[in-house]
């Protein structure tokens, strides 16, 4: 999938594609069909050609195909249904047409950039369609070999960006959709073959597209995605026609690739951003410098937020995370992202931070009502930060990320009689940071040891985890 990640502007790629598949709706020889092929990759800005491809399927749809159905010895059903399904697949096949008339639909409306390989699969989708319509009995397994041609691309592109181990049945860093489909798509098989090698020759270079030095291939991990998404949206629109050219018995076959397959297209898109965007972040330290050090000479020390007045000043930590994301946000800006793949990467990346401050903050030892009050300035101050960086500063998309750090701020002022419930109705937080929680407030509200021990001990029971 590395090989063809050289990006082809969409404005006139969906052009030339929609040429290319009525190209191949009007039964060109092989000759012109690799010509076509050919026109899609290189996405020439040839825009002499603005045919109304559309109208030449509709046209086509009324050529003398029908000499097989005169024959008066035919059942009459028989033919009726040949005429319908040959009908549905000339629809399917106007509609992935008009997606390139520019009308406010499909590739025109997106005006994406796409992989060459990507317009290379449209091009093969056009050749299933018109297989379709010439060979109306064999639609069922015409269809299969479509849907056999976008899962392998599915496949090849987690091989390439995906994290392999997140296929194991304990992993969490995928959808069991996800997971599900790429077992059923592989049969079981190991994804080694897939993956970019170390050594020499090409896989060395694939592998060189994905080191640090080139943004761990964010760039092409964009287009490569946004490319197969917009390959699936365009699969949506032939829904219906493709419905319509099954035979109802295979309506289940239909649904599961709909369901199924292209859904996890969108999960395979969470899946690379969130761990790519892990890559460009560096949070590792941010723990360690919001909480107390576990050494033993620190231990001997004030606690960072154990103060006795409160502070007007935000902490040290605040600056260098701020620089940390203004540096994340410079990296998207020199890969040049989409829009809609910046919004989701800064997602993943608050939503990070937002947990590692968690981590940090369940990191303090000590801490007093003057320094909850330093934390709570601390967040405020990163929140106006981040604002200014996110591109949905405006939205609730971030409060709602902070509001993780927040309300883990606010419990600390949480009766002792209420506090068994609010771990009970917050399982976004881990044991340990609840078991934290409770030792910082049972210190600065002198609760008893026996009632420590037990909201402890009730934490650590299976009934909470």
């Amino acid at each position: 999938m590395l090989d063809g990640v050289s990006s082809v502007h969409g404005g006139s790629a969906s052009r030339t594609t929609a040429r290319a598949i009525t190209a191949s709706c009007k039964g060109e020889d092989h000759g012109e069909k690799q010509a076509a092929a050919a026109a899609v990759a290189e996405a020439a800005g040839d825009d002499d050609e603005d045919e109304d491809d559309a109208e030449v399927c509709a046209a086509y749809i009324d050529e003398g195909d029908d000499d097989d159905d005169d024959d008066d010895t035919m059942d009459p059903e028989v033919r009726r249904a040949r005429r319908e399904a040959r009908a549905a697949a000339a629809a399917a096949e106007a509609s992935a047409a008009a997606g390139g008339e520019g009308n406010g639909k499909g590739l025109s409306a997106r005006n994406p950039s796409l992989t060459a390989s990507s317009l290379y699969l449209l091009q093969g989708v056009a050749e299933y369609l018109r297989l379709m319509r010439a060979l109306t009995p064999s639609v069922p397994v015409i269809f299969q070999g479509m849907c056999a041609l976008f899962e392998t691309t599915l496949v090849r592109m987690f091989g390439a960006f995906g994290r392999h181990e997140a296929l194991h049945p304990t992993s969490d860093q995928i959808t069991p959709r996800l997971r599900s489909t790429l077992v059923r798509l592989t049969s079981g098989a190991t994804f080694g073959s897939l993956t970019p090698g170390m050594g020499g020759g090409a896989g060395s270079e694939a592998w060189s597209v994905l080191s640090s030095g080139n943004l761990y291939g964010l760039k092409e991990r964009v287009i490569a995605l946004e490319s197969l998404a917009c390959i699936a949206e365009e699969l949506k629109r032939l829904k219906l026609g493709l419905k319509q050219a099954l035979p109802p018995k295979e309506e289940q076959k239909l649904e599961r690739f709909f369901g199924q397959t292209i859904a996890s297209v969108e999960d395979l898109r969470e899946h690379v951003y969130s761990h790519v965007a892990g890559l460009l972040l560096n949070l590792s330290w941010v723990s360690e410098a919001i909480g107390d050090s576990d050494k033993l000479s620190d231990k001997l020390k004030t606690g960072k937020y154990a103060k006795r007045e409160v502070s007007t000043d935000h902490s040290r930590w605040v600056d260098d995370l701020s620089t940390e994301l203004t540096q994340f946000g410079a990296k998207l800006a020199c890969a040049e992202v989409t829009a809609e793949a910046l919004v989701m990467l800064w997602d993943f990346a608050i939503a990070e931070t937002a947990s590692a401050m968690v981590a940090g903050f369940a990191r303090v030892r000590k801490c007093s009502s003057e320094g909850r009050v330093s934390m709570s300035l601390d967040v405020q101050v990163l929140l106006g930060s981040v604002r200014n960086l996110a591109p949905f500063s405006g939205s609730s998309k971030l409060e709602s990320h902070f509001r993780l750090v927040e309300t883990y701020i606010k419990a600390f002022y949480t009766p002792e009689s209420e506090m068994l419930y609010w771990t009970q109705v917050h399982p976004e937080y881990t044991p340990r940071q609840k078991v934290a929680l409770i030792n910082q407030v049972s210190g600065a509200y002198g609760w008893s040891s026996k009632s420590k021990s037990e909201l402890i001990s009730a934490i650590g029971s299976d009934e909470l985890l």
